[in-house]
């Protein structure tokens, strides 16, 4: 049996877990080459924004399994991140030591938080989507939708009438999920990186 609920500060930890749990799915993203500490810190900051919405999912063990996130005024979770420059930058340390090829992308991606930057990775105002996430070898597919699901009616239920959605194109479960889901392509990018992205826009509620 799954329970879905909203996510507190105090499961920053284990959603960090889920997420650096799924990293090599995709390790081409900057958040996919991050190390734990920072994965940690981010969701610490992500889940004392009080725009941000978090839904996770537990099994009968109390342990979190999966989580999609989201935030109801991306231009705002822009600015917290901005805030946080130093507490999040610290905890990447551990990660530049180890890689510090990641000090380009990393630059990059902190530039795109500003509202005048020329980087675009995702959406900077509106409600959107973050990552959606469960733990490898606990995967049950239909839960994993439940979540995604639920995510949005908490959405619908707060008067979010659109979500936007960002998806990289190598991501095709995902990107067919949510075209299946009636999620609008409303522009495709190519990222820094090389990556090809599509942002989407999807009607939560007419």
């Amino acid at each position: 049996m799954i329970l879905y609920r909203i996510a507190k500060v105090s499961d920053a930890k284990q959603i960090a877990r889920i997420h650096y749990s799924v990293r090599h799915k995709h390790p081409l993203g900057i958040f996919s080459q991050m190390g734990f500490s920072f994965l940690k810190q981010y969701y610490r900051v992500i889940l004392d924004d009080p725009y941000e919405i978090i839904i996770c999912a537990e099994n009968e063990r109390r342990e979190i399994v999966g989580f999609n996130s989201g935030t109801l005024d991306a231009n705002w979770q822009m600015s917290t991140l901005r805030r946080h420059k130093l507490s999040l930058g610290l905890a990447a340390l551990g990660s530049i030591i180890c890689n510090p090829l990641l000090i380009k992308p990393l630059i990059q991606r902190y530039k795109s938080t500003a509202k005048e930057s020329s980087y675009q990775f995702v959406y900077k105002e509106g409600a959107r989507g973050d990552f959606w996430a469960w733990k490898p070898g606990d995967k049950n597919s239909l839960d994993a939708v439940a979540l995604s699901l639920k995510a949005n009616a908490v959405f619908a239920a707060l008067g979010v009438k659109y979500k936007y959605i960002e998806v990289d194109t190598d991501n095709k479960e995902v990107l067919a999920f949510h075209k299946a889901q009636k999620a609008e392509i409303e522009q495709t990018i190519v990222l820094p990186d090389g990556r090809e992205r599509v942002l989407m826009k999807k009607i939560l509620k007419k």
